[in-house]
């Protein structure tokens, strides 16, 4: 068995070969290149798949694909998102056209949900029983494993815990879905920077205000790199993540019940600044059962998403054998 992973992102589509132990046969990432469309997307993966079952022909191949927002996993369509700039694209039928063009119906799901079967499949080696996947970037995401299953929910939108509101005021911030007050707003890289702009005012003369001066248009790394020189205004913006994000994951684990939460994706490098933080409010709950036990971890794979959507492809094909 042959599982193709796609992980279909703003600006790359990574793609990833596997087989059925799990060993990685084959990686590519192609530019998405919103000037051709959703019908140029169609054909960059369908031309890579194509290519993938000529070179293991009589071999049973299965796809799967993550992609960004919110997805019909029932029916392969992803609904909507605001970082896939095609304009050809209303509703847009993922897996029929696919299917059309390499003649193998792949399965759609979000793709933090696909990262959360890789995490589950790889870094937790199917241990865990209820597991929170938290993906940290420009966004936040979540995948959910129930019961040791993949949980998408009535509608395939399960785990947008990005979007679960941790402030509740008309001055919260705005969040890039329109709504204000979300837990993304605060803890993805775009509140983590306006949030460093604030902290510099108090800070003037520190390592990271320097830092932010002579780049205007900073990477998050920069707010890393101050932190680990010891850079209080840094070590604040981490601190305050780690709460905001604490927040969060302890709102889902009191509605939950789980043992593990997992947290990927490039923010999540900066754990150790943020980390001390997030652990507080878990200690700090007044319903203390939920959180006795549970596992906060941080996955070392950075390709998550590609590998958990072959991993789901394999596993599914299987199942239904």
């Amino acid at each position: 068995m042959i599982g193709i992973g796609v992980d279909i992102g703003g600006t790359f589509i990574k793609l990833f070969v596997l087989n059925g132990q799990g060993d990685i046969l084959h990686t590519d990432q192609l530019e998405t290149d919103h000037a051709k469309g959703a019908a140029g997307c169609i054909a960059q993966i369908g031309d890579f798949i194509n290519r993938i079952k000529k070179q293991y022909a009589g071999q049973p191949v299965a796809v799967a694909i993550g992609a960004p927002g919110d997805v019909d996993n029932q029916n392969g369509i992803l609904r909507y998102n605001p970082n896939l700039k095609f304009q050809d694209v209303t509703d847009w039928p993922l897996a029929q056209q696919l299917y059309n063009y390499t003649g193998i119906l792949p399965r759609v799901a979000n793709d933090a949900t696909l990262a959360a079967w890789g995490v589950y499949e790889t870094d937790l080696h199917r241990q865990g029983t209820n597991v929170l996947v938290v993906t940290l970037g420009t966004g936040i995401g979540g995948g959910l494993i129930i019961n040791k299953e993949l949980y998408q929910g009535s509608n395939g939108t399960a785990g947008e815990i990005g979007h679960m509101k941790i402030e509740n005021t008309d001055a919260a911030p705005r969040c890039g879905c329109g709504a204000r007050g979300c837990l993304e707003a605060f803890a993805g890289t775009i509140g983590i920077k306006r949030r460093v702009l604030d902290v510099i005012k108090q800070y003037p003369d520190s390592e990271l205000a320097q830092q932010v001066q002579t780049h205007k248009d900073f990477k998050i790394e920069v707010v890393f790199q101050a932190a680990q020189k010891g850079c209080k205004a840094a070590l604040k913006v981490w601190e305050d993540t780690g709460r905001y994000l604490g927040i969060g994951i302890a709102n889902v684990i009191l509605t939950l019940d789980l043992d593990t939460v997992v947290l990927t994706g490039g923010v999540s490098g900066a754990s150790a600044y943020f980390m001390p933080a997030l652990q507080q409010v878990l200690q700090n709950q007044q319903i203390k059962t939920p959180f006795k036990k549970v596992k906060i971890l941080v996955s070392k794979n950075p390709n998550i998403g590609g590998v958990g959507a072959a991993l789901y492809a394999i596993y599914h094909a299987q199942r239904n054998r």
